[in-house]
């Protein structure tokens, strides 16, 4: 049977601490690289090398995002997090409306190359004519396919 790895030994603790500290506040069990190796009993080196500290800092984060807040820093984060949200939509709501632009600038170059006046572009298209009706017409070209010998 194969040797265990140290490097798994040593990840299976690191995830066992880090559940149990993620539970707890900041102040009491403290998320960071150089207090999770001493706990270990491991060198920060080792952590580095096995890039367990992305994994440390991830559990910090959550960690800090798990603290007890006041009903007022819970809306304040709420708003914060929508302002942030609707500022990004407005900024992509933003650069497609650049591109609209850009898109309709081509066309307009397109239509004066092509001898098309561009103002004729934005002129409203005719609703077609509907005094006649064309009921039983069969526009589909029907008849030419069942065409009796």
């Amino acid at each position: 049977m194969p040797r265990v790895s140290v490097r798994d030994q040593l990840h299976r603790h690191l995830r066992d601490y880090l559940a149990i500290a993620e539970a707890h506040p900041p102040a009491e069990m403290s998320l960071d690289v150089r207090s999770v190796a001493a706990v270990l009993h491991v060198s920060p080196t080792t952590l580095y090398k096995y890039r367990f500290n992305e994994e440390i800092n991830a559990a910090e984060r959550r960690q800090r995002g798990k603290t007890h807040l006041s009903g007022s820093e819970i809306e304040k984060r709420f708003f914060a997090e929508q302002l942030d949200q609707l500022k990004t939509e407005l900024e992509k709501e933003r650069e497609r409306n650049r591109q609209f632009v850009g898109r309709i600038a081509v066309i307009e170059a397109n239509a004066g190359r092509l001898g098309i006046d561009p103002e004729e572009l934005y002129r409203a298209v005719l609703k077609p004519v509907r005094s006649l009706s064309r009921a039983g017409s069969n526009m589909s070209g029907a008849r030419k396919r069942f065409r009796p010998f």
